[in-house]
C-alpha cells in the first residue's frame, strides 16, 4: 500500500508540481519518470488484488 501511495504523490508532484518549462532531456525524463509511476501504481494494485482465475470466479458466482 505505502509503494502504491507514493508512485501516486510522485505521479502527482510530476504532473501538477514542478515547472511546466523543463525542455530537451529534462522534459523527456520527466515522461519517463512518470510512465514508470503508473507502472508501479498498477504493479501494487496488481499485489493488493491479485487476479483470480476461472474456476474460482466460477465457485464465487455458482
Amino acid at each position: 500500500m505505502t509503494v502504491v501511495m507514493a508512485g501516486m504523490a510522485l505521479a502527482f508532484w510530476l504532473v501538477l508540481g514542478p515547472s511546466s518549462d523543463w525542455e530537451g532531456a529534462a522534459k523527456i525524463m520527466r515522461f519517463a519518470v512518470l510512465l514508470s509511476c503508473f507502472l508501479v501504481i498498477a504493479g501494487g494494485v496488481r499485489l493488493i488484488f491479485p487476479e483470480k482465475s476461472e474456476s474460482e470466479a466460477a465457485e464465487t458466482v455458482g
